[in-house]
């Protein structure tokens, strides 16, 4: 059976999405921070907290899956209000900044052809 994917976050993630669940008891978060943060396996925290490797499983679910939300809310947050013309996307790119530079050239063209385009089917 393939093993399962393996979910890590951030120290920094985990504190903010810790914040979020306030009905979540420190035994539990510990046990999803050793886990996901710390990086042990599930089968080695459940034995270190005496519990089961599913409940841990759950735990270490509960914290990802907010953090999934906590990183949507973000997303929304980041692009609110902002008028994005079909078949286009908002990216975060991380670059060297000779290709940056290339790539805004590159995005003008696009822009200008796509205002052309939109003028001609327009009239």
């Amino acid at each position: 059976m393939p093993r399962a994917k393996l979910r890590r976050m951030t120290a920094a993630e985990f504190d903010a999405v810790r914040s979020l669940l306030k009905n979540v008891s420190d035994d539990r978060a510990a046990v999803a921070r050793e886990a996901l943060v710390d990086g042990d396996t599930l089968a080695v925290v459940a034995e270190r907290h005496d519990c089961s490797r599913q409940a841990v499983n759950k735990a270490v679910g509960t914290f990802w899956n907010r953090l999934m939300e906590y990183h949507e809310a973000q997303r929304a947050t980041a692009h609110a209000g902002l008028l994005v013309p079909p078949g286009w996307e908002v990216v975060t790119l991380v670059a060297p900044s000779s290709l940056v530079a290339k790539f805004r050239a590159e995005i003008a063209l696009a822009a200008v052809s796509a205002s052309d385009d939109h003028k001609t089917s327009a009239t």
